[in-house]
């Protein structure tokens, strides 16, 4: 019987980092990646084929409303942190930012649980091809795959490289986030969904058309990321989610 995830973002994460830190504890992995409304349109244009993903997340109110489901949000700057907590001695491989962002995250998480980053690759001249990458990770016997590419070229790098007993996962600016002096997010971000908000105070160049431009493309879209989410994406959506997902206007078979 598979439980239903907590309705606070911060619980969902806590209860999916368990599942994966006792997917580990067992020697089994898989992949996951995350999809707001702007990854979501993005992926969809590019034919990634989120049903190949263990599990789906949903980050973002927008997606969850356009999309009509019940899965409550999570994300990877909420779970990874969760999963860490929840585990010692992880083999952790690191992919995507810059090469210094990347030293100073794989300091930070050697510095929590005996955590171990094994190899890093950064998401410019050193990024190998998957084949490659493929072969470092299994010398390297990494458990913990951490992706930061961007969609969609991150969630075609995770399946290239997916291998059994390993956990690969996609991450989107977590890399950047918690490389930081501080905690990207305050306190009260989450609790009053306004997380998107920060994001745009702080990044107002990068991300104003996301919150703009891409958001009414994805109202416009919204049967389309509708049946790409919650139809193919469906069963890695409730893998993840537990028993919550439902799409409101789709009849029961």
């Amino acid at each position: 019987m598979v439980t239903a995830v907590p309705a606070e973002p911060a619980q969902a994460a806590e209860w999916f980092a368990q599942l994966l830190a006792d997917n580990l504890t067992a020697g089994t992995g898989g992949t996951l990646t995350w999809l707001n409304h702007y990854t979501a349109l993005q992926s969809m244009r590019a034919g990634v084929p989120i049903d190949r993903f263990d599990y789906l997340g949903l980050d973002g109110l927008l997606l969850c409303r356009l999309v009509r489901t019940e899965c409550e949000r999570t994300s990877a700057d909420l779970l990874i942190p969760a999963l860490l907590s929840r585990t010692s001695g992880l083999r952790i491989a690191l992919i995507g930012s810059t090469a210094e962002t990347l030293r100073t995250v794989a300091e930070k998480i050697e510095g929590q649980n005996e955590h171990r980053v094994v190899l890093v690759r950064d998401g410019y001249d050193g990024l190998p091809e998957p084949t490659d990458l493929r072969r470092q990770l299994r010398v390297a016997r990494a458990q913990v795959v951490v992706v930061g590419l961007g969609a969609p070229r991150q969630d075609f790098y995770v399946l290239d490289i997916a291998m059994p007993g390993m956990l690969v996962l996609t991450c989107g600016g977590w890399l950047d986030q918690f490389a930081g002096d501080r905690d990207y997010y305050p306190a009260w971000a989450y609790p009053l969904h306004l997380n998107w908000l920060v994001r745009l105070a702080r990044e107002p160049k990068r991300l104003w058309r996301r919150y703009t431009v891409e958001a009414v493309r994805a109202v416009a879209e919204r049967s389309a990321l509708t049946e790409y989410v919650t139809g193919l994406g469906g069963e890695s959506l409730r893998a993840a989610g537990g028993a919550s997902v439902h799409i409101a206007d789709r009849p029961a078979a």
